[in-house]
């Protein structure tokens, strides 16, 4: 009985150990087939899978490793350039967009435009930030060597404004050349004046009398660029009267700059269909003849050009006039003063 039952737990451990080596044996043929098909040569299907597989992997690569590089500096750009004023959101559909549809090379080119353009947003920025609001100061009724004097001894950066050429005032023409920079301050009808300049312009005048007195400006200041109105109230307050104006304007290359003589002026409503820039003073500075008012006058125009970023204001070439921008240069280095080229 004894002999038997060991017999018995023989043949079970017998038949478990067979059955263990048939696994093994048959999981060595299983890995021999598997090495044995991948050491065989692909297929045709097997070759344009995997072409096709390996490119995608690659571009993905692509994708992640130009976002990870790039994506800070362009989700970063500036706002001052439009263009590129975009939302994250957008910026990364662009980044894939491009990836999608361009080489390695044109993947490198737009990178290399967009910081070119990150770059100049910085300067732009730099610019802006350290700039001082500008005014310019311009001195009409220059009409005298005296005038002349008075100006140029402020060593400030003015802006004369000549009358054009008569017989109470013939050498106008000839003192502009000593400066870099002028304007001409051309006479036109106010609606009550007891001084009216020679040869101003009325609204009646037709537009060959407008033209013809506009291209004798031109011809006696080849270089001139900028006109404005001497009085004027009546004249700039006329609309039929200001297109007749523009027109020979625009046939000279002149610029109007509006002395705001009457509120109601015509000049505002006119520039665009002229195509050009509205030009206007902000504040008259000496109306009357004191310091202490043309100073207060001076302070409100450097108010108006900080808050604006620019002003205009308007003066004469009178004694205390000219004391009182002198007197104010503290308040003055406060802006920079600034001729209308270099705005317009």
């Amino acid at each position: 009985m004894l002999i038997a039952l060991c017999l018995i737990v023989f043949g079970i451990f017998l038949f478990a150990f067979g059955a263990l080596f048939l696994k093994k044996e048959e999981n060595k043929t299983l890995d021999y087939n598997q090495t044995k098909k991948e050491l065989l040569p692909p297929t045709k299907e097997q070759e344009s899978n995997f072409s096709f597989n390996d490119i995608n992997l690659t571009l993905e690569n692509e994708k992640l490793e130009f976002l990870d590089k790039n994506i800070s500096e362009i989700l970063n750009l500036n706002p001052v350039n439009t263009e590129l004023n975009q939302t994250k959101e957008d910026n990364q559909t662009l980044i894939l967009e491009v990836i999608d549809q361009n080489t390695s090379k044109e993947l490198i080119n737009k990178e290399q435009n967009i910081s070119d353009k990150n770059e100049d947003n910085k300067t732009q920025i730099l610019v802006q930030k350290n700039s001082k609001p500008r005014l310019a100061i311009i001195i009409d009724d220059m009409a005298s060597h005296t005038h002349v004097d008075m100006l140029k001894k402020t060593n400030l950066k003015l802006i004369p404004s000549f009358f054009p050429p008569d017989k109470r005032h013939p050498y106008t023409a000839e003192f502009a050349k000593d400066f870099d920079f002028f304007m001409v301050h051309l006479p036109l009808a106010a609606i009550k004046y007891d001084k009216a300049e020679l040869n101003t312009l009325h609204p009646s005048d037709d537009i060959q009398k407008i033209s013809k007195r506009v291209a004798f400006v031109k011809e006696q200041f080849p270089k001139v660029k900028f006109i404005n109105n001497h009085t004027g109230s009546l004249f700039t307050a006329n609309k039929q009267a200001m297109e007749k104006l523009f027109s020979a304007f625009k046939q000279n290359d002149f610029i109007f700059v509006d002395s705001r003589t009457i509120g109601n002026s015509k000049a505002k409503n006119l520039v665009s269909h002229f195509e050009q820039p509205y030009i206007a003073r902000d504040v008259f500075l000496d109306n009357e003849d004191d310091i202490a008012y043309i100073k207060n006058q001076l302070r409100q125009a450097v108010e108006e050009a900080k808050k604006k970023g620019f002003a205009i204001a308007i003066g004469h070439p009178r004694e205390k006039t000219f004391k009182a921008l002198v007197q104010s240069k503290d308040l003055l280095n406060s802006v920079e003063l600034v001729y209308l080229n270099e705005i317009y």
